[in-house]
C-alpha cells in the first residue's frame, strides 16, 4: 500500500505527528493532500501566547533628505499590532487601517488565527469586540479549545451576555483577566461565572466605577459546594456587588477548612470589592472579624469601610457603605 492508498485517518494521525515544515510539503503533493490538511487544520505552529493591539496613530511622511515618501496626509490611522509568541521565538506583524473601518481589521486578526493554533494564552489590547469580531472568533469549531487564559485590556466589549458565556465555553478558562474595559455588568454574573468550572483567576477592573447587580452568593456557594474556589479574585476600580458578608464569611470557612487538610500550592488572594447588598448582617461582619487565627483590620474613609484580614495562606479584603456598623469595631 502506498501512502497515497492509505484512509484519511491514518494520514491525520501520521500528519499530525509530523513537524509543520513537512505538512507543508505535504499539500504539495497532490489534490487530495491539500484538501486534508486544509479541512483538518493540519501542520499548523502551536502559540503560547496570541496578542493583539490595537491602537490611534498619526502617519507621517517620511523623509530622506529633500523627498518626502509616502502619502502627505497626516490623518490618524488604527495601528494594529498582532504578536505570536511560540518555543523558537516570537513573530510580530503590523497593519495600518481606517479606524472607522473595523472590518479589515476583523479579516487582518482572522489571516493570523488561521495560520497557527492556539494553546495556552489569548490577549487583546485596545478593540472593540462585537458581534463581528465574536462571529470571527468563533468561526472555526474547537479553535480555542485548549486557550486556558484569556486578557481583555482596555476594550470595549459589545457583547450580550450569552455571547460571552459561549465564548468563554468554548475555551478552558483557569485565568480571566478584564482590565480597564468597558462592558455591562450583566457579563459579570452568576450565570456567567458559574459557567466556567475551572476558573482560577479572576481580576476585574473596570474603566469606571460599575454595580455588577447580578453578582450574588450564589457565586460563592456554588464554588464553595464544589471545591473549586479560585485562588485570586479581585474586584477593584470601584467594582460593586451584591455580594454579601455572610457569603464570603462561608467561602472563608469551607477554604480554611480545605488548607487545614491540605495546604494549598498558592496563596489565596481576594479582593471583593464594594459590597452593596442591603441585606448585610452585622452579627456575620463580627463572627468573621472574631475568627481565631486571623489577623482584621478596618479603615474608614467618607466614602466607605474597608475590611482587611490575613492569614498564613490567605489574604481577604472588601469593603462595605459607610457607616456599617455604626459602632467602630476592633479585632486583634
Amino acid at each position: 500500500m502506498t501512502l497515497n492508498d492509505m484512509p484519511d485517518d491514518i494520514l491525520i494521525r501520521l500528519l499530525n505527528t509530523a513537524s509543520p515544515t513537512d505538512v507543508s510539503r505535504t499539500k504539495r503533493l497532490n489534490k487530495r493532500f491539500n484538501q486534508l490538511i486544509n479541512t483538518f487544520n493540519l501542520g499548523k505552529p502551536h502559540v503560547k501566547e496570541f496578542c493583539v493591539e490595537s491602537r490611534i496613530a498619526n502617519t507621517c511622511p517620511t523623509k530622506i533628505g529633500r523627498l518626502r515618501l509616502g502619502p502627505s496626509s497626516t490623518a490618524p490611522k488604527r495601528r494594529i499590532v498582532v504578536t505570536m509568541t511560540r518555543d523558537r521565538g516570537v513573530k510580530r506583524t503590523e497593519r495600518l487601517e481606517d479606524p472607522s473601518c473595523s472590518t479589515s481589521a476583523n479579516k487582518f486578526v482572522q489571516e493570523n488565527l488561521r495560520s497557527v493554533e492556539l494553546d495556552e494564552k489569548l490577549s487583546f489590547d485596545g478593540l472593540t469586540i462585537d458581534d463581528a469580531f465574536y462571529k470571527m472568533l468563533t468561526m472555526k469549531k474547537d479553535g480555542l479549545r485548549h486557550v486556558t487564559t484569556i486578557s481583555l485590556s482596555l476594550c470595549h466589549i459589545r457583547l450580550s451576555w450569552t455571547q460571552f458565556t459561549d465564548l468563554l465555553a468554548r475555551m478552558t478558562v483557569k485565568h480571566l483577566y478584564i482590565d480597564f474595559c468597558t462592558f455591562d455588568p450583566s457579563l459579570i454574573s452568576d450565570k456567567v461565572l458559574m459557567s466556567l468550572p475551572h476558573l482560577d483567576t479572576l481580576q476585574i477592573q473596570s474603566r469606571y466605577p460599575c454595580f455588577l447587580n447580578e453578582l450574588t452568593d450564589q457565586t460563592l456557594i456554588n464554588w464553595a459546594t464544589n471545591s473549586n474556589v479560585p485562588r485570586t479574585i479581585q474586584l477593584r476600580n470601584g467594582c460593586a456587588s451584591r455580594i454579601t458578608v455572610e457569603g464570603i464569611k462561608m467561602m472563608t470557612m469551607r477554604s480554611l477548612q480545605a488548607t487545614t487538610s491540605q495546604p494549598p500550592s498558592s496563596k489565596i488572594d481576594w479582593d471583593f470589592g464594594l459590597l452593596l447588598d442591603p441585606a448585610q448582617s452585622e452579627a456575620s461582619l463580627l463572627s468573621l472579624l472574631l475568627c481565631p487565627g486571623i489577623e482584621s483590620k478596618v479603615t474608614d474613609d467618607f466614602r466607605s469601610r474597608r475590611i482587611s484580614m490575613s492569614r498564613q495562606n490567605l489574604a481577604l479584603q472588601f469593603s462595605l457603605p459607610s457607616p456599617f456598623p455604626i459602632e467602630p469595631i476592633t479585632a486583634a
